[in-house]
């Protein structure tokens, strides 16, 4: 580790943790986080709980991360929906928007601003692709048919499969869209998401902080790294979730600072 980037750590005002592998592992508190984030408040730092998953609401995550005494409100979660809704506010406010997506994102959207379309008939703005767990071949064929017909469409993050119980995999966002690249021949205008800066432009934008105040703390190297190291945002890998050291040798992808722990980051403020 270079010893700029450990002083740099020492000037970091907002602290964006990936949640699983970073502070949990599934419904278990990872041993050494307790009071972590309390001591972090108290060294005047503030932090998000960042997540890529868009099927999920705030709620839900509040609800998980304070029953393993992670204390977060609504205001401590950013979803990769979040950014998608910020972005859409100022690129195309008020849009008519046909969502392949939860209950729980679609409501997300609506609070937004935004009204959603359900037919193929309907005038439709933007197609927005997310993690949906209720898609049906209905939906995803109206979708593709818009997109045919010159609709343009968005996605709220790229990751191809979702880790479950078990150590299995579901389909996840990316593998839809790799479905309607393949039926359409089209990709998305642009993904919200990790790795890519929209997040962070969200987290500029609500704290008015800059790019150097802020950190990215995560245990995978294609997303939460590349999230940091992609967008000139501090990257901090963590060695208790997927990512090892031999990872970070043999692969593209460097952090600016390895830990072996979270908790660790207390020592540089």
């Amino acid at each position: 580790m270079k010893t700029d980037h450990l002083q740099r750590l020492t000037q970091i005002k907002c602290f964006l943790f990936d949640m699983d592998g970073t502070i949990n592992l599934g419904m278990e508190l990872i041993p050494g986080m307790e009071g972590f984030f309390d001591r972090l408040k108290e060294a005047g730092r503030s932090y998000y709980l960042v997540t890529n998953n868009s099927s999920k609401d705030h709620e839900h995550y509040v609800k998980k991360m304070n029953s393993m005494g992670v204390p977060v409100t609504k205001n401590n979660i950013l979803i990769s929906s979040d950014a998608l809704v910020s972005h859409l506010k100022h690129s195309k406010p008020g849009a008519r928007l046909f969502v392949l997506g939860t209950p729980e994102l679609k409501a997300t959207i609506k609070e937004g601003g935004f009204t959603l379309t359900s037919r193929l008939e309907d005038e439709t703005d933007l197609v927005v692709v997310g993690f949906d767990q209720t898609l049906t071949y209905e939906t995803l064929t109206i979708a593709c048919r818009l997109i045919d017909r010159g609709v343009p469409y968005i996605a709220t993050h790229p990751d191809v499969r979702c880790p479950i119980e078990g150590g299995e995999y579901i389909p996840d966002t990316g593998a839809f869209l790799a479905c309607i690249k393949t039926a359409t021949g089209k990709d998305p205008e642009y993904i919200t998401g990790k790795p890519y800066g929209y997040m962070v432009d969200t987290v500029m934008e609500r704290t008015g902080l800059k790019k150097e105040e802020i950190a990215m703390v995560g245990d995978r190297l294609m997303t939460d790294i590349r999230f940091g190291t992609d967008n000139g945002i501090l990257s901090i890998l963590v060695l208790t979730g997927e990512a090892t050291l031999e990872d970070v040798e043999q692969g593209p992808v460097k952090p600016d600072i390895i830990l072996p722990h979270a908790k660790e980051i207390l020592k540089y403020l």
